[in-house]
């Protein structure tokens, strides 16, 4: 298939650890195609590698005109010159590569990438907020929790791109062990892998009755949510106990940035309503500013096409 377009293209790459999502967008910020294949930390690193080439072709092939360039989202900190990953929590065999070298070879195209969640918070800011601010901190949770900050109104990588990397906020020293290495990281507890762990681990009691018990093995957060909503205690209890969690982890942010406003995305933020209350509780209690009514905390809107989004504007961004 080729999409017909009368502005420029861009190839966009989120390349995450259980998918990769490509696609062909515009300067508007509209998405003509798009695609996603699965990627897996047990294929090792040719497999993948493999992978990222031939989504790359065959983005470039939908599109009408040469693409002015390929943006990339990577999940990791990311060198801001070299574009290499640096300590990818959740695709640990990808340390220390950069796609940049082998897709300008094979496609000649022009190619710059970022962190998933920074082009993310991006793309959120220019596209998704509906008020002007210069702050905004952007947090996504998902297979990891990982963030973006901007301030006056421009990305902050900070000096070696390890900037906002908020899933490793330590929440408890001698909580759970993370990927990275630590423990008791923000993301071992709200990530969503981490959210099915705890919920499994508590279900192991059998005192603990839920309509979860016909799941276990194949538990999502998606599932603990929509028993929630249809009145499981235990599903409530639990999304109440990672609430609490993660609005410990937003008044450190608050405490420490003071933005005009938090974004926060990702596949469980779908689940953020059955959690604010908690959220809203710790925040008041442990933010320093006395926030009396609405917290500044919102959803973010543009869902999981944000990192594509961001990935485009940051290809564009480099081209003019």
């Amino acid at each position: 298939m080729q999409y017909m377009s009368s502005s420029r293209l861009a190839i966009a790459m989120d390349i995450g650890g259980t998918n990769l999502r490509y696609a062909v967008i515009n300067e508007s910020a509209t998405i003509l195609a798009k695609g996603t294949t699965e990627t897996s930390e047990h294929e090792g690193t040719e497999a993948i590698i493999q992978r990222i080439l031939e989504a790359a072709k065959t983005a470039v092939s939908w599109a009408d005109t040469k693409p002015v360039a390929i943006g990339l989202a990577l999940a990791s900190p990311v060198d801001p010159v070299t574009g290499v990953m640096q300590m990818p929590p959740n695709i640990l065999s990808l340390q220390g590569y950069s796609p940049i070298k082998d897709l300008q070879e094979a496609l000649k195209i022009p190619v710059v990438a970022g962190n998933d969640a920074t082009l993310a918070a991006l793309a959120e800011y220019r596209y998704g907020l509906k008020k002007s601010v210069s702050s905004m901190v952007y947090l996504t949770l998902s297979t990891g929790v990982g963030g973006g900050q901007i301030i006056d109104g421009k990305i902050h990588n900070g000096s070696r791109g390890f900037a906002a990397e908020w899933g490793h906020l330590t929440l408890d020293f001698k909580g759970y062990q993370c990927n990275c290495g630590g423990n008791g990281c923000f993301e071992t507890y709200c990530s969503g892998p981490a959210i099915v762990r705890i919920a499994e681990e508590m279900l192991a009691d059998t005192a603990n009755e839920s309509t979860l018990n016909q799941h276990l093995g194949k538990l999502t957060p998606q599932k603990i949510a929509s028993a929630a909503r249809e009145g499981d205690q235990f599903s409530i209890a639990l999304w109440d106990e990672i609430g609490k969690y993660l609005g410990v982890a937003l008044s450190v942010i608050l405490n420490t940035l003071d933005p005009d406003v938090i974004v926060i995305g990702g596949g469980v933020s779908s689940a953020l309503e059955l959690m604010m209350k908690s959220v809203e509780y710790e925040v008041k209690t442990r933010a320093l500013y006395p926030y009396s009514n609405n917290i500044p905390v919102m959803p973010a809107k543009l869902g999981d096409e944000a990192g594509l989004i961001g990935a485009a504007t940051l290809a564009f961004n480099n081209i003019d």
